[in-house]
């Protein structure tokens, strides 16, 4: 490296001395570009249903309360994730796109929404990460300026994402949970289903409800046909009760 060369990498730095003008600080340790694919933690929630994020976010939040309160040891005041914990968490998913899943929020816009002190909100982002419920990547981006002209790279806020690493039973937990209300309405849809298939078999003619309701019997459903057949032919002389429609006549 010549002596030139060594001037203009620290002359903008003499330069923001001298104008007292501050620039942002050297990238940190394991940081990504924010294009680098292991930035890319972002995943859509729920298909960016409002509806069903919005069930997400809070069964996530019951999980994590009680995962805390299972974990709290004896003789602490606290869980490993603690009151800030949660409230970080809670606090968090309220920046999170649906649609994207994209959380990228300032660590003061955290700190400034939580009403926590730096020191804590780190603290309790660093809980979150440790337990599973969080994950988090440091980004960068080019800044588009020379080396003389100052650093081509500064640091941008964290992109976070949740629940990427919850240990099995809490995972099981989380699907159990957000996993309820899709079960009830399988079995809600099942169950008309099943109505709606049998009026279909009460309306058909009584000489083919043999071979409907015992297909693999042969032999049951040519009795049974050769029965309902005889009494299609009997004729009604009123309605009733034990008409087709086993409806009673208005």
């Amino acid at each position: 490296m010549t002596t030139a060369s060594i001037g203009d990498l620290v002359g903008w730095r003499i330069k923001a001395l001298q104008e007292g003008t501050r620039f942002e600080r050297t990238p940190r340790r394991n940081s990504y570009d924010e294009h680098d694919p292991r930035a890319q933690i972002f995943r859509p929630i729920c298909g960016g249903r409002v509806g069903d994020a919005l069930r997400w976010r809070d069964k996530l939040l019951q999980v994590a309360r009680e995962y805390n309160t299972h974990h709290k040891k004896k003789g602490e005041r606290e869980g490993p994730l603690g009151s800030n914990g949660l409230w970080v968490l809670e606090v968090l998913l309220g920046f999170v796109d649906f649609a994207s899943g994209r959380c990228d929020p300032a660590l003061d816009t955290i700190c400034a929404k939580a009403r926590l002190a730096r020191a804590t909100v780190v603290r309790a982002i660093e809980a979150l990460k440790e337990h599973g419920f969080l994950d988090k990547v440091r980004r960068t981006r080019r800044t588009g300026r020379s080396p003389a002209e100052g650093p081509q790279r500064e640091q941008i806020s964290n992109a976070y994402a949740f629940a990427t690493r919850l240990v099995a039973a809490v995972q099981q937990r989380f699907a159990q949970l957000v996993g309820g209300r899709q079960r009830a309405e399988a079995i809600q849809a099942r169950k008309k289903a099943q109505a709606a298939e049998r009026q279909a078999l009460l309306a058909r003619p009584l000489g083919t409800l043999g071979s409907a309701l015992h297909p693999g019997d042969k032999q049951m459903a040519r009795v049974l046909d050769a029965i309902g057949a005889r009494l299609d032919e009997v004729p009604s002389s009123s309605p009733s009760a034990s008409s087709v429609s086993r409806e009673y006549p208005a």
